[in-house]
C-alpha cells in the first residue's frame, strides 16, 4: 500500500512538532508515503497539534498505544506493526527536520541501488532557530561498505536518519528503551546484512534545552553508557558464534 512511512515517536513536543509533520509533508516523491506519529501519551498540547494536522491530511496517521510504559523503541513497534507502515520505515525525531524536500526519495532509492535492510544517512548539528552549530556535519565516514559493521563496535552512534526495510525491522523488533534503541538495531542488523550509506546532510539535528539527552547527571550518564557497552559486548559474542557456525 504504501512504499516508505516516516516514523515519529512523540511526547510533548508542543514546540518542535508541527516543524517536524511539515517538514514530511513537503517531500516530493514518486511514490505513495505517509507518516505515522505515535503520540506517547502528551501532555502539553502535542496531541491537539498531531490532530489538527490529521484532520486535513489523510497521510498522516495518528496512533495513541494502549500501553502506558513504553519507551521510544516500543513507540517505534507500534509504528512497524501497524497495518498502514510501508515497505520501508524511515526515522525522523519529533524536534528534528530533513534538510529540504528530496530526502525520502533519496533513502528510498538507496535502499534498491546499495541493496540492503538498513540506511543511514548524515546530518548537520543545528540550535533551535536551525542555525549550524559546531560540529557541523555528522557523516560517520568510518561506516565503509567493506568494514562499517565492525567499526560500528568502536563508536557510539549510526548517524540520521535511519531507515529499515520493513520486514527485517519487524522480525528483529525494536528494544522498549528511550536511548541506544537505534543503536543497537544498527548492530543486530549489520550482523546479517549490508547497511547503506549516504554521506550528504540529509537531516537537522536540533540541539536545544529540552533535548531528551540534554543536561544529564553524571548518574543517567553512566547509565547509558552502560547501556551501550553492553549492546557492544552482546553484539561481539553473537557475532563470534556467527563465525563459529560457518555463517
Amino acid at each position: 500500500k504504501y512504499e516508505a512511512s516516516v516514523i515519529i515517536p512523540v511526547w510533548n513536543r508542543a514546540k518542535t512538532i508541527s516543524h517536524a509533520i511539515k517538514s514530511v509533508l513537503s517531500q516530493e516523491v514518486d511514490f505513495k508515503f505517509n507518516m505515522i506519529i505515535v503520540d506517547n501519551y502528551s501532555t502539553d498540547g502535542t496531541t491537539e497539534i498531531i490532530k489538527s494536522f490529521a484532520e486535513s491530511d489523510d497521510r498522516i496517521v495518528h496512533v495513541i498505544p494502549k500501553r502506558k510504559d513504553l519507551g521510544i523503541g516500543g513507540c517505534w513497534n507500534e509504528a512497524i506493526n501497524h497495518p498502514d507502515c510501508g515497505k520501508f520505515a524511515i526515522q525522523l525525531d519529533s524536534d528534528d527536520l530533513y534538510i529540504d524536500n528530496t530526502v525520502i526519495q533519496r533513502v528510498v532509492a538507496s535502499f534498491y541501488e546499495q541493496n540492503c535492510a538498513m540506511v543511514v544517512g548524515s546530518y548537520k548539528m543545528v540550535n533551535f532557530k536551525l542555525e549550524e552549530i559546531p560540529p557541523g556535519l555528522i557523516d560517520h565516514k568510518e561506516w565503509t561498505p567493506d568494514n562499517g559493521r565492525n567499526n560500528a563496535l568502536r563508536i557510539n552512534g549510526l548517524g540520521a536518519p535511519r531507515a529499515f526495510y520493513t520486514p527485517v525491522l519487524r522480525e528483529i523488533q525494536v528494544p522498549n528503551v528511550s536511548y541506544g534503541e537505534d543503536y543497537a538495531l544498527g548492530l543486530a542488523i549489520s550482523r546479517h546484512y549490508q547497511i547503506g550509506r549516504i554521506y550528504d546532510p540529509l537531516y537537522l539535528c536540533r540541539r536545544w534545552d529540552e533535548n531528551s539527552d540534554s543536561s544529564l547527571d553524571i548518574v543517567k550518564a553512566n547509565t547509558h553508557n552502560f547501556y551501550k557497552d553492553k549492546i557492544r559486548t552482546l553484539e561481539f559474542w553473537a557475532r563470534q558464534q556467527v563465525v563459529k557456525e560457518g555463517n
